[in-house]
């Protein structure tokens, strides 16, 4: 298959992107953050949060993670929600 004019890098589109986030979030007082619940030990949860976390580094932003174990009760993610918001 051929390469034409229509098609898109997303590589090359998504690393643009994070370029241009890192200049903007540089420019902030604060850098927003991202915090990341996870409950119970899923391993291909905790690749997709290991992957959000670095994401958050490249472009300057701060993440949080908190890890609990498949028991945690509903009541103790809504308090850890609220103390985070």
């Amino acid at each position: 298959m051929s390469a034409t004019n229509n098609d898109i890098n997303g590589k090359e589109i998504a690393a643009q992107i994070r370029a241009e986030l890192k200049i903007k979030v540089a420019t902030l007082p604060t850098p927003p953050g991202l915090a990341v619940i996870l409950v119970g030990s899923r391993r291909d949860s905790q690749t997709y949060v290991r992957m959000k976390k670095k994401a958050c580094d490249e472009v300057g932003l701060t993440s949080f993670g908190f890890d609990y174990p498949d028991t945690a009760t509903e009541t103790e993610l809504l308090d850890k929600v609220h103390e985070l918001n």
